[in-house]
């Protein structure tokens, strides 16, 4: 405990360390709040995700490009890096202009790597460590093959964080504050047994852990059913957020409009809403009957997943565009709104010119920036708060 009060009295900024990182919505919400932080590093191996994350958050940072490609693939070759956030890719493979842009937007981005490589001695000081891993074996949309430790699943990497934890411990080098986010199910009586061995780790090391929050998007401005979990762990005392956190609830009234882009006399928004149409056949109508949507004031999203084209998708619209009178899903720019990020936000990852597969892979997984907005304040209130009277950042209902 007088570790964690002496931490406090020596702080200027809020360090921050993302761990699967993702594109960043961590760092979007810190920024909304006109918290004073750094981002003094991030883990991803995903190289779609890394190249994101560096358009969204890093566009004014510079980096010395080498005119050698060998000294850029000599740098590259220390990481494990995947094209498909499946498998490891040799970059060798990779054109020498996406090396070239990967180089770019790993230095960018501060990334450390694959959370497998990293180690506690090479991580800077950290005051908040993000872990969002992988959610796949714990969803309802998986094989239930669970994060076990030793299992050897995605989301079984939950525990390499147990052992950079444990070599941050031998440095004298914890964080003060962890945060975990990840699907619902991670409580479900499958894996309830491994959750509790995780939080009896931390409460080892001095953590104290709040009760697991499932938080709904709904309540916090966002018109998107996406429940999540979320748990709070502090060095020493257990923080009082709960409270807090309830009383930041939104009522659920929604302006649709904000979300959703059916002007298409605005030629932006009608070529997104053309790559998002689909053609029609009989398993599209499927798709209709289960998730069709009229637009109004009460239209609620389903949760975003990675693939829109599912039987069961966040939504459906009708739509008559290129393709004729049919239906559309969500564009991304209405994708990345319905996660909380802003306008100029989704500008940003649209200029990396990625597919609408790509970018609906990286929008799925992430958070709603929102909700973390209200678990930051409710965490830290006004002790990072920047003071600034023209941006307050006490607003928690923004991104839109």
């Amino acid at each position: 405990m007088e570790r964690a009060l002496f931490m406090k009295k020596k702080k200027r900024k809020l360090r921050v360390f993302e761990a699967f990182a993702g594109i960043g919505a961590q760092a979007s919400a810190l920024e909304r709040m006109n918290i004073d932080y750094e981002i003094v590093g991030i883990s991803d191996w995903f190289i779609d995700a890394i190249e994101c994350y560096a358009a969204i958050h890093c566009d004014d940072v510079q980096v010395d490009m080498p005119k050698d490609i060998s000294e850029i693939d000599k740098y590259l070759s220390k990481f494990t890096f995947s094209a498909t956030s499946v498998k490891p890719t040799n970059i060798k493979r990779l054109t020498e202009d996406q090396r070239r842009d990967l180089y770019r937007a790993n230095k960018k981005a501060k990334n450390y790597g694959s959370i497998t490589d990293i180690k506690g001695i090479d991580l800077p000081d950290i005051d908040l460590l993000v872990y969002s891993f992988p959610c796949q074996d714990l969803s309802t949309g998986g094989l239930g093959k669970g994060m076990k430790k030793g299992s050897g699943t995605r989301s079984g990497l939950l525990w390499e964080i147990e052992r950079i934890l444990n070599e941050l411990n031998e440095l004298n080098k914890l964080p003060e504050y962890l945060l975990l986010e990840n699907v619902k199910t991670i409580k479900a009586a499958t894996n309830i047994d491994d959750l509790k061995q995780w939080l009896s780790f931390l409460e080892s090391l001095g953590y104290s852990n709040n009760d697991c929050m499932i938080l709904n998007s709904l309540d916090f401005g966002v018109p998107q059913d996406r429940e999540r979990a979320f748990i709070v762990s502090h060095l020493g005392e257990k923080l009082d957020i709960d409270s807090k956190i309830e009383a930041s609830k939104q009522e659920r009234k929604f302006k649709i409009r904000k979300f959703i882009k059916t002007n298409y006399k605005n030629k932006t928004y009608k070529v997104e809403a053309d790559i998002a149409q689909l053609n029609k056949t009989p398993s599209r109508d499927v798709m209709w009957d289960i998730n069709g949507k009229k637009i109004t004031n009460y239209t609620i999203i389903r949760t975003i997943t990675c693939n829109m084209d599912r039987t069961h998708t966040a939504a459906l619209f009708k739509y008559n565009g290129a393709k004729g009178d049919t239906y559309r899903r969500l564009t991304m720019r209405e994708a990345f709104l319905l996660m909380g990020f802003t306008e100029d936000e989704y500008v940003k990852a649209k200029s990396l010119n990625y597919s609408y597969r790509k970018l609906n892979k990286l929008i799925g997984n992430s958070i709603v920036v929102n909700v973390l907005q209200a678990i930051f304040d409710a965490m830290f209130g006004d002790e990072f708060r920047k003071q600034n009277p023209n941006n307050p950042g006490n607003d928690t209902n923004i991104g839109v």
